[in-house]
């Protein structure tokens, strides 16, 4: 290019901070003097992403949770709309956070007239398929991380790239170990502290369940970048402080030592499954988020892991089904029977292996520096 781009992107939470980061070095290896800005975490402006606003401030879930962080919301939303105006940048890249991105940014910035590129689809094919217009009207391209949404897009007119999923990079140099090597069960509780104090005394009464039955049983909880460890350490009942241990590194580290998971539904139950860890997911709002999303959503199943492998292969426990009594009662149909436990681990691999090659950070760098020539 004859110049140094202005790229801004905008990430609403810990896994969108994670694929900007990777992202942005990817494009300072290929984009030599580019300024890169815009919303993200700690991670991104380690890689050279001026922050104008934290995500932190921004990540949600639920559809009723929004109105709590209301104002948290509008002032992002003054930011980087004031950004974009004074700053005119050659691109913007919008990293999933779809209400956020789509309602708000998306339509300010195509009335400046800045290129937009959508990195990490919405899960439109799960629900709320109206907003595939918008999408087709407002970016140049989307680059997709589910080898299903290529097609799923281009079926409806929509400019849409495969570049892979960007967990495979994490996890390429990753070996799982006999299990007799990895002695913890993991609780993964998400990454908001919504969630969190939603889904984590669930996940211990059920590890206090298991414990009974086998006192020996050890557990870890990886910490996400936005809960501290005191915020965790106020919800251990006091039976599970002296085997429980808690760990600030990345999940791809901290699943070399686990045999077994019980995960929030998200980003994390990929992870645990290009771990090859069997899992029990759990799901769990508001009372009235979930009836609102229960008459939206059209999949049958609320993890990506089963979204990818077409079937159930790990078990879902949604919302009323998402009681202790029924996750202990999971972990010991998995745990303590080899041949359920190796069933699993066998079907994890096959979809580790649908979703391709590493490299989708420089393949999605790639495609950028496209749509920037295109567009200059």
């Amino acid at each position: 290019m004859n110049h140094s781009p202005h790229i801004v992107f905008v990430a609403g939470e810990d896994s969108g901070d994670f694929h900007g980061a990777n992202l942005a070095a990817a494009l300072r290896r290929r984009l030599s003097g580019c300024r890169l800005s815009g919303i993200g975490g700690r991670k991104m402006k380690e890689n050279g992403v001026e922050l104008i606003f934290p995500s932190a401030r921004l990540a949600v879930v639920g559809i009723t949770e929004v109105v709590s962080r209301l104002p948290d919301i509008l002032a992002g939303w003054r930011t980087i709309r004031k950004h974009l105006r004074e700053s005119r940048p050659d691109l913007l890249i919008l990293i999933d956070f779809p209400d956020f991105n789509l309602h708000l940014v998306a339509p300010y910035a195509r009335r400046l007239k800045i290129p937009i590129v959508y990195y990490i689809s919405p899960q439109v094919w799960a629900w709320r398929q109206g907003r595939v217009a918008s999408i087709n009207k407002l970016v140049e391209k989307i680059l997709v991380i589910l080898p299903f949404e290529e097609e799923f897009y281009r079926q409806r007119g929509v400019a849409a790239e495969y570049v892979g999923h960007p967990l495979l990079d994490e996890f390429k140099t990753f070996h799982c170990k006999p299990r007799s090597e990895r002695p913890y069960i993991a609780l993964i509780p998400g990454s908001r502290s919504g969630e969190v104090k939603r889904l984590l005394p669930l996940m211990l009464t059920a590890a206090q369940l298991y414990a009974r039955e086998k006192p020996k049983t050890r557990f870890l909880i990886p910490l996400a970048p936005s809960i501290s460890r005191e915020f965790i350490r106020e919800m251990l009942p006091a039976s599970l402080t002296n085997r429980m241990t808690l760990l600030r590194q990345p999940l791809s580290q901290a699943l070399q030592k686990v045999s077994f998971a019980l995960v929030a539904s998200g980003t994390a139950t990929l992870e645990t499954a290009l771990a090859e860890i069997p899992m029990v997911v759990i799901y769990k709002v508001n009372q009235l988020s979930y009836q609102l999303g229960k008459r939206l959503i059209s999949v049958p199943h609320i993890s990506l892991v089963n979204l990818i492998a077409g079937q159930e292969i790990v078990p879902e426990l949604i919302q009323h089904e998402a009681l202790p009594e029924k996750i202990a009662a999971k972990m010991r149909t998995l745990l303590d029977n080899p041949k359920n436990y190796l069933k699993i681990c066998r079907r994890l691999k096959t979809v580790k292996e649908k979703l391709g090659k590493a490299g989708a950070p420089e393949r999605a760098a790639e495609a950028i520096i496209s749509v920037l020539q295109e567009n200059r």
